[in-house]
Protein backbone atom coordinates (compact mmCIF):
# COMPACT_ATOMS: atom_id res chain seq x y z
CA UNK A 1 0.00 0.00 0.00
CA UNK A 2 1.49 3.51 -1.06
CA UNK A 3 2.40 5.67 2.28
CA UNK A 4 0.99 8.93 2.92
CA UNK A 5 3.95 11.65 2.78
CA UNK A 6 3.46 15.24 3.80
CA UNK A 7 5.65 17.86 3.42
CA UNK A 8 6.76 21.07 1.90
CA UNK A 9 5.90 20.97 -1.62
CA UNK A 10 7.50 24.09 -2.56
CA UNK A 11 10.75 24.18 -0.57
CA UNK A 12 11.38 25.22 3.26
CA UNK A 13 8.75 27.91 4.51
CA UNK A 14 10.98 31.15 4.95
CA UNK A 15 9.14 33.68 7.67
CA UNK A 16 8.71 36.72 5.91
CA UNK A 17 11.45 39.76 6.85
CA UNK A 18 9.93 42.83 8.03
CA UNK A 19 11.80 45.96 8.78
CA UNK A 20 8.92 48.39 10.25
CA UNK A 21 11.81 51.17 10.56
CA UNK A 22 12.87 50.89 7.38
CA UNK A 23 9.50 50.86 6.06
CA UNK A 24 8.73 54.42 7.67
CA UNK A 25 12.17 55.79 6.21
CA UNK A 26 11.31 54.87 2.93
CA UNK A 27 8.08 57.02 2.94
CA UNK A 28 9.58 59.11 4.52
CA UNK A 29 13.12 60.17 5.16
CA UNK A 30 12.35 62.54 7.50
CA UNK A 31 9.82 61.37 10.10
CA UNK A 32 8.08 63.15 12.37
CA UNK A 33 8.06 62.89 16.35
CA UNK A 34 5.11 63.17 18.14
CA UNK A 35 6.24 66.03 20.40
CA UNK A 36 7.14 67.61 17.15
CA UNK A 37 3.56 67.92 16.13
CA UNK A 38 1.09 70.30 17.48
CA UNK A 39 -1.16 68.21 19.61
CA UNK A 40 2.26 66.55 20.89
CA UNK A 41 3.82 70.20 21.90
CA UNK A 42 1.68 70.97 24.32
CA UNK A 43 1.91 67.68 26.32
CA UNK A 44 4.97 66.31 28.24
CA UNK A 45 6.84 63.57 27.54
CA UNK A 46 6.35 60.25 29.02
CA UNK A 47 9.17 57.86 29.54
CA UNK A 48 8.14 54.23 30.57
CA UNK A 49 10.19 51.27 31.39
CA UNK A 50 8.99 48.25 30.62
CA UNK A 51 10.56 44.69 31.52
CA UNK A 52 10.56 41.52 29.11
CA UNK A 53 8.12 39.80 31.28
CA UNK A 54 5.99 43.03 31.29
CA UNK A 55 5.40 43.34 27.66
CA UNK A 56 4.69 39.63 27.77
CA UNK A 57 2.15 40.07 30.39
CA UNK A 58 0.58 43.01 28.48
CA UNK A 59 1.03 41.39 25.26
CA UNK A 60 -1.18 38.38 26.63
CA UNK A 61 -4.01 39.82 29.17
CA UNK A 62 -4.08 43.54 28.39
CA UNK A 63 -4.26 43.38 24.75
CA UNK A 64 -6.19 40.06 24.46
CA UNK A 65 -7.01 40.62 20.26
CA UNK A 66 -3.39 41.41 19.15
CA UNK A 67 -1.26 38.95 17.39
CA UNK A 68 1.80 36.77 18.30
CA UNK A 69 3.86 37.40 15.10
CA UNK A 70 5.82 34.57 15.94
CA UNK A 71 3.40 32.19 16.73
CA UNK A 72 1.58 32.95 13.34
CA UNK A 73 4.74 32.53 11.53
CA UNK A 74 5.44 29.27 13.54
CA UNK A 75 1.74 28.27 12.42
CA UNK A 76 2.35 28.97 8.99
CA UNK A 77 5.57 27.16 9.10
CA UNK A 78 4.73 24.10 10.39
CA UNK A 79 1.17 23.77 8.00
CA UNK A 80 3.61 24.44 4.88
CA UNK A 81 5.63 21.61 5.96
CA UNK A 82 3.27 19.57 6.66
CA UNK A 83 0.79 19.79 3.02
CA UNK A 84 -0.03 16.37 1.69
CA UNK A 85 2.12 15.01 -1.54
CA UNK A 86 1.49 12.28 -3.77
CA UNK A 87 2.34 9.21 -2.77
CA UNK A 88 5.68 7.49 -4.68
CA UNK A 89 3.96 5.04 -5.94
CA UNK A 90 1.37 6.70 -7.50
CA UNK A 91 3.90 9.52 -8.91
CA UNK A 92 5.90 6.64 -10.29
CA UNK A 93 2.87 4.81 -12.29
CA UNK A 94 1.53 8.19 -13.64
CA UNK A 95 4.49 9.21 -15.09
CA UNK A 96 5.25 5.86 -16.32
CA UNK A 97 1.80 5.81 -18.06
CA UNK A 98 2.64 9.36 -19.63
CA UNK A 99 5.99 8.46 -20.87
CA UNK A 100 4.68 5.08 -22.89
CA UNK A 101 1.85 7.18 -23.86
CA UNK A 102 4.56 9.29 -25.72
CA UNK A 103 6.26 6.57 -27.03
CA UNK A 104 3.17 4.87 -28.55
CA UNK A 105 2.59 8.28 -29.76
CA UNK A 106 6.36 7.99 -31.30
CA UNK A 107 6.24 4.35 -32.74
CA UNK A 108 2.82 4.35 -34.04
CA UNK A 109 1.27 2.72 -31.33
CA UNK A 110 4.02 0.00 -30.71
CA UNK A 111 6.27 -0.37 -27.63
CA UNK A 112 9.12 -2.14 -26.64
CA UNK A 113 10.64 -3.85 -23.34
CA UNK A 114 13.11 -1.64 -23.90
CA UNK A 115 10.71 1.10 -23.33
CA UNK A 116 8.74 0.00 -20.45
CA UNK A 117 12.14 -0.45 -18.85
CA UNK A 118 13.44 2.53 -19.59
CA UNK A 119 9.62 4.19 -18.26
CA UNK A 120 9.51 3.33 -14.96
CA UNK A 121 13.25 3.37 -14.20
CA UNK A 122 13.16 6.73 -15.28
CA UNK A 123 10.74 7.88 -12.88
CA UNK A 124 12.18 6.01 -10.29
CA UNK A 125 16.02 7.75 -10.82
CA UNK A 126 13.97 11.33 -10.99
CA UNK A 127 12.65 10.84 -7.91
CA UNK A 128 15.96 9.31 -6.06
CA UNK A 129 17.63 12.01 -7.88
CA UNK A 130 15.09 15.10 -5.78
CA UNK A 131 15.27 13.20 -2.71
CA UNK A 132 19.05 13.30 -2.44
CA UNK A 133 19.18 17.01 -4.17
CA UNK A 134 16.56 18.09 -0.87
CA UNK A 135 18.46 16.72 2.00
CA UNK A 136 21.67 18.09 0.70
CA UNK A 137 20.38 21.67 0.39
CA UNK A 138 18.70 21.48 3.31
CA UNK A 139 15.08 22.72 1.64
CA UNK A 140 13.45 19.24 1.67
CA UNK A 141 11.06 18.39 4.73
CA UNK A 142 8.94 15.45 4.77
CA UNK A 143 6.55 13.24 7.41
CA UNK A 144 4.80 10.30 7.63
CA UNK A 145 1.41 9.50 10.13
CA UNK A 146 2.58 8.49 13.36
CA UNK A 147 -0.32 7.98 15.48
CA UNK A 148 1.58 7.66 18.84
CA UNK A 149 3.94 11.32 18.41
CA UNK A 150 2.44 14.02 20.13
CA UNK A 151 1.45 15.69 16.75
CA UNK A 152 0.70 12.27 14.63
CA UNK A 153 3.91 12.79 12.57
CA UNK A 154 7.00 11.27 12.27
CA UNK A 155 9.85 13.87 10.37
CA UNK A 156 11.38 11.78 7.54
CA UNK A 157 15.90 11.12 7.08
CA UNK A 158 16.66 10.98 3.43
CA UNK A 159 17.38 7.23 4.60
CA UNK A 160 14.03 6.68 5.14
CA UNK A 161 12.58 8.47 1.83
CA UNK A 162 14.88 6.58 -0.04
CA UNK A 163 13.66 3.05 1.43
CA UNK A 164 10.19 3.77 1.14
CA UNK A 165 11.04 4.92 -2.35
CA UNK A 166 12.61 1.68 -2.87
CA UNK A 167 9.69 -0.33 -1.57
CA UNK A 168 7.16 1.44 -3.84
CA UNK A 169 9.28 0.45 -6.72
CA UNK A 170 9.23 -2.99 -6.05
CA UNK A 171 5.94 -3.48 -4.97
CA UNK A 172 4.70 -1.18 -8.79
CA UNK A 173 7.61 -3.37 -10.75
CA UNK A 174 5.25 -6.59 -9.31
CA UNK A 175 2.22 -4.65 -10.21
CA UNK A 176 3.48 -4.46 -13.95
CA UNK A 177 5.56 -7.00 -14.65
CA UNK A 178 5.34 -9.99 -12.29
CA UNK A 179 4.12 -13.44 -13.03
CA UNK A 180 0.62 -12.78 -11.66
CA UNK A 181 0.32 -9.83 -14.02
CA UNK A 182 1.40 -11.57 -16.78
CA UNK A 183 -1.03 -14.77 -16.20
CA UNK A 184 -3.86 -12.23 -16.34
CA UNK A 185 -2.89 -10.27 -19.04
CA UNK A 186 -2.83 -14.16 -20.90
CA UNK A 187 -6.20 -14.98 -19.50
CA UNK A 188 -7.66 -12.10 -21.08
CA UNK A 189 -6.04 -12.88 -24.19
CA UNK A 190 -7.69 -15.96 -24.10
CA UNK A 191 -10.62 -14.64 -23.05
CA UNK A 192 -11.37 -12.51 -26.01
CA UNK A 193 -9.98 -15.05 -28.31
CA UNK A 194 -12.45 -17.42 -27.79
CA UNK A 195 -14.77 -14.56 -28.03
CA UNK A 196 -13.71 -13.63 -31.49
CA UNK A 197 -14.45 -17.38 -32.55
CA UNK A 198 -17.86 -17.33 -31.27
CA UNK A 199 -18.53 -14.20 -32.95
CA UNK A 200 -17.11 -15.81 -36.37
CA UNK A 201 -18.96 -18.66 -36.30
CA UNK A 202 -22.35 -16.87 -36.05
CA UNK A 203 -21.66 -14.71 -39.02
CA UNK A 204 -20.89 -11.85 -36.69
CA UNK A 205 -17.80 -9.76 -38.01
CA UNK A 206 -15.54 -7.65 -35.35
CA UNK A 207 -13.22 -4.52 -35.74
CA UNK A 208 -11.39 -5.20 -32.72
CA UNK A 209 -8.07 -5.61 -32.74
CA UNK A 210 -6.66 -9.03 -31.16
CA UNK A 211 -4.81 -8.64 -28.20
CA UNK A 212 -1.76 -10.07 -27.79
CA UNK A 213 0.37 -9.48 -24.57
CA UNK A 214 3.46 -8.24 -24.36
CA UNK A 215 5.91 -11.58 -23.28
CA UNK A 216 8.36 -10.32 -20.91
CA UNK A 217 11.71 -12.16 -20.23
CA UNK A 218 11.88 -14.79 -17.37
CA UNK A 219 14.66 -12.28 -15.53
CA UNK A 220 12.70 -9.48 -16.68
CA UNK A 221 11.76 -7.99 -13.06
CA UNK A 222 14.44 -9.02 -11.11
CA UNK A 223 17.25 -7.20 -13.47
CA UNK A 224 14.70 -4.22 -12.98
CA UNK A 225 14.92 -4.75 -9.44
CA UNK A 226 19.04 -4.81 -9.56
CA UNK A 227 19.00 -2.03 -11.42
CA UNK A 228 17.22 0.21 -8.78
CA UNK A 229 19.15 -1.11 -6.00
CA UNK A 230 22.33 -0.15 -7.92
CA UNK A 231 21.25 3.52 -8.62
CA UNK A 232 20.45 4.02 -5.40
CA UNK A 233 24.06 2.45 -3.95
CA UNK A 234 25.79 4.62 -6.09
CA UNK A 235 23.76 7.52 -5.25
Amino acid sequence: MPVNLFGNINGTYQPPQMNLLGSAKVQNSNPVRYNETELGKNNPVVKVNISAEGFRALHGSKLPGSVDIKAEQEQIRYISEHQPTESYYNRMSREMSNALEQKRTENNGNLTIEDREDAILSSFQSIADEIVKGYESGARVRFVEAPDSEDGYRKLTKGDELEILQKEFDDLSEAKFGKKHQEEAEAIAKSLDALHKIMEENGKATTAKKYDPIKMPDDFLERLLRKSRMFIANL
